[in-house]
């Protein structure tokens, strides 16, 4: 997505009054916020870049389960974090192959995405320090969690799960395994 394409999908995000639902609050913030891709279509782009892009690292298609093809859902949302806003450890679904972000605006200190993995009895970390336009992929199943935001600008990013054919997704949204790591 070009620069000019991303600042306004950013304002539109940040102003915006479009229809939105909501799946739960952490810390007096909504964690994942749902607009539907017909009022959004801006995004399209970044799903298809990633789709063509998880098929070459595991050799099948991948498909973003929505609405529009007739999903009750839709398996992207939208993280808008304020300052002092965080996201704690989890994982993604678990029929989900790859999931991925796309950074839509990541003001400085705004906070890095760190990953996790056991090894024996202890865990590996490694963070990815996230930049505006910048799309990471990794496996659903590998934990993560996202820093405090400690700018006083708004964070926002795009997220969503890719999923093989055919399709294996739960009618319930909220299956995520975040209840193993938040209290």
């Amino acid at each position: 997505m070009n620069e000019d394409k991303r600042l306004y999908l950013k304002d539109i995000l940040s102003k915006s009054t479009l229809k939105k639902e909501y799946s739960h609050k952490i810390n007096g913030r909504w964690e994942n916020q749902y607009i539907d891709l017909d009022l959004i279509p801006e995004i399209k782009p970044v799903f298809l870049m990633a789709c063509k892009f998880g098929k070459s690292i595991i050799n099948k298609p991948l498909v973003i389960p929505h609405k529009q093809l007739g999903f009750p859902y839709n398996e992207f949302w939208f993280n808008i974090s304020n300052s002092g806003d965080n996201t704690g450890w989890h994982d993604h679904k678990e029929n989900a192959k790859i999931s991925c972000v796309y950074y839509i605006s990541v003001p400085k200190k705004s906070g890095n995405i760190i990953f996790r993995k056991k090894n024996k009895n202890k865990y590996e970390k490694w963070f990815v320090k996230p930049r505006d336009g910048m799309t990471i992929l990794f496996p659903s199943k590998l934990e993560h969690c996202v820093e405090i935001n400690k700018s006083c600008d708004t964070r926002i990013s795009l997220s969503f799960n890719l999923y093989t054919l055919p399709i294996q997704v739960n009618e319930t949204r909220n299956v995520y395994s975040s209840k193993k790591f938040y209290s």
